[in-house]
């Protein structure tokens, strides 16, 4: 029994530091001074943690259509919120308020989603916890 509670601890004390530097602040990722307003239709949802994700796609002034992933909070945050795992289905019309990543990809931190249903709900962004 002893040496089993040992290997646990081992491999708790092992894996902790990558999992510590896997998640990240806002400030490293993301741009506050970047704001971004997307308008478009979901393509998928991925109610996860540690942050879900909305695809959304959003079509261009030119007719031609962008693919962004938008990073929101966890599920428990989310959950808080008024969230459920369906509150986005594909094909959901939504608008997102969001910072840029600082990298340049089509990749956001939402702050606000408008969902379908016309409610306006926080999207439990790392930017909140992180002011």
């Amino acid at each position: 029994m002893k040496r089993c509670i040992a290997l646990i601890l081992q491999a708790v004390c092992l894996f902790s530091p990558t999992l510590a530097a896997a998640h990240h602040s806002f400030a490293a990722e993301f741009d506050d001074k970047q704001p971004v307003r997307l308008e478009g239709t979901v393509v998928k949802f991925e109610f996860m943690n540690p942050h879900s994700w909305v695809h959304v796609e959003v079509k261009n002034p030119d007719g031609t259509a962008t693919q962004w992933a938008v990073e929101t909070g966890s599920t428990n945050a989310l959950f808080r919120q008024g969230w459920r795992k369906d509150s986005l289905r594909a094909g959901d019309h939504v608008t997102i308020d969001a910072y840029r990543a600082k990298n340049g990809t089509n990749t956001a931190n939402a702050r606000t989603v408008k969902l379908p249903d016309g409610r306006q709900v926080s999207a439990g962004s790392s930017r909140e916890s992180s002011k």
